[in-house]
């Protein structure tokens, strides 16, 4: 879901790598491939393959940056609500997103995230060259995040305000 721009970015940024956490593997060597036919350090792309769930925020944890470079698909834009998102923010990483109505429901540019436009590979280079030379804004992205998801976006928290909702809009029983 956007991946291969993501490395298209990361070849424009000096020092920069890409880590995957998950599959499937021939995407990753392709993936693979295309970061090699750019001439970019192999020791720079890093694969972990499949990982156990309790194991992906040790992972996520190792991550400067957590990148959703979505391409604009109707779905992704309106309908999608991706687990990584909210795994990012957890994890307390700071977050480059593609712009999109779906995303920016839970996200905010400049507040919680750096968002930019679908398949802009330049924008995307520069939130990340942004990134990687402010560590304090990182931080601030990163803590703002993880603020949201704690308060909105936990199972518990999913709940409070959909019986919130439920007890605010169903009409009270009525005896007689």
């Amino acid at each position: 879901k956007g991946v291969g721009l993501l490395a298209d970015a990361l070849a424009q940024v000096d020092g920069a790598a890409l880590a995957l956490v998950g599959g499937p593997d021939e995407i990753a060597e392709a993936l693979r491939a295309q970061w090699s036919a750019r001439g970019l350090p192999p020791e720079r792309f890093l694969y972990a393959g499949q990982v156990a769930p309790a194991q992906v925020p040790v992972y996520l944890s190792a991550f400067d940056i957590g990148a959703m470079p979505f391409p604009w698909i109707e779905h992704f834009a309106y309908y999608a609500s991706p687990l990584k998102l909210f795994e990012y923010m957890a994890a307390q990483r700071a977050i480059i997103s593609t712009d999109l109505p779906s995303f920016r429901e839970i996200l905010t540019d400049g507040e919680t995230a750096l968002l930019v436009p679908p398949s802009d590979v330049e924008a995307l280079a520069d939130a990340i060259r942004r990134l990687q030379g402010d560590s304090s804004l990182r931080a601030r992205l990163a803590a703002n995040a993880y603020d949201r998801v704690m308060a909105a976006y936990t199972w518990a928290a999913r709940a409070r305000i959909i019986v919130a909702r439920l007890t605010t809009t169903s009409p009270k029983a009525s005896s007689g």
